[in-house]
């Protein structure tokens, strides 16, 4: 992990905000796990799950792409990992952008 983003993640740990955490078995029968920070916007986010990403780092960048949205604006999140999976030419097996924000919108909901 890039030196920067991990005291990024520290600084946010410790900053003020909400945790949210939202578990979901998506179309396929694959788990989603998602852990956020966020007040308006969406400050740290963590996506997990028994899926797969090619390139291994993509994960990363959407999590990255995903900071700054607001977190009651499902269409700018999905807008925002849709782009990085297109530029990236990130393949998902078993899990769609979709699915991500989804799981995002359950965790800031409860």
């Amino acid at each position: 992990m890039n030196l920067n983003i991990f005291i990024t993640k520290c600084a946010v740990l410790f900053g003020k905000g909400v945790n949210g955490f939202a578990k979901q078995k998506i179309q396929g029968g694959k788990l989603v796990y998602v852990r956020i920070r966020y007040d308006s916007t969406i400050e740290s986010v963590e996506i997990l799950g028994d899926f797969f990403m090619h390139p291994e780092e993509a994960l990363l960048r959407i999590e990255n792409a995903l900071v700054g949205a607001e977190v009651k604006n499902r269409g700018d999140m999905l807008e925002r990992v849709e782009k990085v999976v297109l530029s990236e030419k990130i393949e998902m097996i078993g899990i769609s952008p979709s699915a991500i924000v989804d799981t995002i919108m359950i965790a800031v909901a409860q």
